[in-house]
């Protein structure tokens, strides 16, 4: 079992394969090229971890066994729990965004929560569980899918939304979900990939070893091994595909900018919401959500609606279609904030998520026909693909290419 810091380390940003000295604990070490984190060292972060990870799932029953929002108008009490719009959502035509919602903000964060148990509860005698390398590579992975945070920004939208037209309740399931978007940030921050892979046992070379011409990282796990020139071959700890740059990167991103590209237009003109009220229609678009709270007094909440589903989405296609251009063209300018951009366009393009929300939440309290009603507008739709799919463009992109650039 190896306990000690590894001699190298390669930057999945940038390429630059760097020797690393001897650390103490606490240190990092950041790439000298592009300012990534290559390690970091610190003690066994396993047991916290678990510790959080079963406080995790205890608040996670909660929050979906108890009323998450109620909502008081002339006398009628509307509860919703956070699976009421998702089932609207189900049942009224929308099967894909209703499925994105749940898989988003229940079924990843459950998913975190059972693999964390899973894996880290044998390290605590000494023993590693089942496909421990393949389900811990799996849930990094999904991390960026994990959208709880958005998904209490919504809601608080929708609060300050609904509540010039109603009383709105907070219920016991949405104390809940706030104490577990703490527990899992606070788990997923303090512990160290490490800690996990280097538990893991590496498995001998392959009947192909003696044709590895290449040295490639594993983007999972961060081991360096030889690679073939012919073929694919896996990493012999965690089992993720090997290869020099993601395979296909400026095609697939292309193809998938292209598509987020044809659907904004329609994502920003049809109406995301429906409102029915005493015999009267009004449909919202996105912009009309954002001058509704702008003029009725709510700036601030107008201010993160345009930001969060206007701006960011627009400017990460900028970004990704600058990228692209500048690979293709071999651009030299300072790689160094190009990797900065992409880094930034990956970080915050979850964010988006947060109008799909706002329409969960008030599609899930709003049904008081034949008063009132609000039902989710083919906008959401359009605007929902246009978030996954940049995600989706953001994750097949791959920085390394613009070092390359620079090397040649």
């Amino acid at each position: 079992m190896d306990t000690q810091t590894p001699t190298t380390a390669t930057c999945h940003d940038c390429g630059l394969t760097q020797a690393l000295p001897e650390m103490k604990e606490g240190t990092k070490a950041i790439c000298t090229r592009c300012g990534s984190l290559l390690f970091q060292k610190t003690k066994d972060t396993t047991q916290r971890t678990l510790s959080l990870a079963i406080t995790g799932l205890i608040l996670f029953a909660i929050a979906n066994a108890y009323p998450f929002l109620s909502m008081q108008v002339e006398g009628r009490v509307l509860e919703t729990t956070l699976v009421t719009g998702i089932i609207w959502l189900f049942t009224n035509g929308m099967q894909g965004l209703s499925a994105l919602v749940l898989f988003t903000s229940i079924i990843v964060p459950l998913l975190q929560l059972i693999a964390l148990i899973f894996i880290l509860t044998p390290i605590q005698f000494g023993q590693l569980a089942p496909k421990t390398g393949v389900i811990f590579r799996t849930v990094r992975h999904l991390m960026p899918w994990s959208m709880m945070e958005v998904f209490l920004l919504g809601i608080l939208v929708s609060m300050i939304k609904l509540g010039k037209m109603a009383t709105i309740i907070p219920g016991t399931a949405i104390w809940a979900y706030t104490g577990l978007i703490l527990i899992l940030v606070t788990a997923f921050s303090g512990l160290n990939p490490h800690d996990i892979w280097k538990r893991l046992p590496i498995k001998s070379a392959d009947t192909h070893s003696d044709i590895c011409t290449q040295s490639a990282t594993c983007h999972s796990c961060s081991l360096v091994s030889g690679i073939p020139e012919t073929h694919h071959t896996a990493c012999p700890r965690c089992g993720a595909g090997l290869h020099l740059r993601k395979p296909n990167s400026i095609q697939r991103t292309t193809a998938l900018v292209v598509a987020a590209v044809l659907l904004y237009l329609p994502a920003n003109m049809l109406p995301i919401t429906i409102t029915q009220a005493l015999g009267s229609t009004q449909a919202d678009t996105i912009m009309s959500g954002v001058i509704y709270f702008m003029f009725s007094g709510s700036w601030h909440i107008a201010l993160i609606i345009f930001i969060a589903s206007i701006l960011i989405p627009l400017l990460k296609l900028i970004t990704l279609v600058y990228l692209l251009i500048s690979v293709k063209f071999s651009h030299q300018w300072k790689p160094e904030t190009r990797t900065k951009m992409y880094r930034l366009t990956e970080a915050v393009g979850r964010w988006s998520m947060v109008d799909v929300y706002v329409v969960t939440v008030l599609v899930a309290l709003v049904q008081l026909a034949p008063f009132a009603s609000i039902q989710a507008g083919p906008g959401a739709v359009y605007f929902a693909a246009v978030v996954v799919i940049t995600m989706f463009a953001a994750e097949s992109f791959d920085p390394r290419l613009i070092w390359d650039q620079k090397e040649q």
